[in-house]
């Protein structure tokens, strides 16, 4: 992924954080999904958010993924965030702070609250989402933060599946785009950039 790409960056709020969604090397088994982990990385480097959420995902036995879907992925076998994803985010100089979750959405990791109490320290009022899986952590937070009244976007270009499912991927960026919740929605001001 060394092409230079053009991406609509939204402006719909006053201050942005980026939420980096699960990029754990670890959980990402197909190549276009760690090309995918490349191009995060790339469009970490080349934007600037106001505060960066970077959350990572495990199902220990005794979730709701063990109990009803009955899979299990330790937090061992699942890993850390990226270290160049960390890395990216903390050369940034702006406040941060990592989530781990055993649910879908950033906003039920860890404490109840945590999220969202950061996000209100900073004064954030956008939310811009990256990670994986579109279909799954990705959208679960992105309603979640809609419904909390952030101005809430994915960047179509930074989310995917850890199985690279290309069907999986376009059904969610349908739902996505049908909310006006993507950086493509022709229902909000975005500026250009070319990563």
């Amino acid at each position: 992924m060394n092409r230079a790409m053009r991406i609509s960056q939204p402006a719909a709020g006053t201050r942005r954080a980026l939420m980096v969604i699960d990029v754990q090397p670890a959980t990402l088994t197909h190549d276009g999904a760690r090309d995918m982990k490349a191009f995060i990385h790339r469009y970490i480097e080349k934007t600037s958010y106001d505060a960066y959420v970077v959350a990572t995902f495990s199902a220990p036995e005794g979730s709701m993924f063990a109990r009803q879907l009955k899979w299990v992925l330790s937090a061992d076998a699942a890993g850390p965030s990226d270290p160049t994803i960390i890395e990216a985010v903390m050369s940034k100089g702006k406040p941060v702070t990592q989530v781990t979750k055993t649910v879908r959405s950033v906003f039920k990791g860890q404490k109840t609250n945590d999220v969202r109490d950061f996000l209100d320290e900073y004064a954030i009022d956008e939310v811009h989402l990256a990670g994986f899986d579109i279909n799954d952590c990705v959208l679960a937070t992105a309603y979640d933060a809609l419904d909390q009244g952030y101005f809430t976007f994915a960047i179509e270009e930074c989310c995917g599946r850890t199985d690279s499912d290309r069907s999986m991927i376009d059904a969610a960026l349908m739902i996505l785009r049908k909310q006006a919740m993507t950086n493509n929605s022709n229902r909000l001001h975005s500026i250009e950039l070319i990563i």
